[in-house]
């Protein structure tokens, strides 16, 4: 992983997605859905998830979301921006 200015910008989509996992992890558990890796991010566009969360010690739900925004810029790069609610 590379960082501009901020741990937001990845070479990869898959990189991206596993720092967003790592941010979360352990205090929830995520299920990524498994489209979410091979999903294509054309130039220009963002793609958007809404994960539920999973407590780790007793495995409830949380009641929270894991937000996520991809952004695939024009160099190829992705702009990761996430949120819990």
């Amino acid at each position: 992983m590379r960082t501009y200015g901020s741990d937001t910008y990845f070479e990869t989509q898959s990189e991206a997605l596993e720092y967003a996992y790592a941010q979360v992890h352990p205090r929830y558990a995520i299920q990524f859905p498994e489209n979410i890796w091979t999903e294509h991010v054309s130039y220009g566009s963002t793609v958007r998830y809404s994960l539920p969360l999973n407590v780790v010690k007793t495995g409830n739900p949380a009641k929270k979301y894991l937000h996520i925004s991809l952004y695939r810029m024009e160099s190829g790069r992705y702009e990761l921006t996430y949120y819990f609610g």
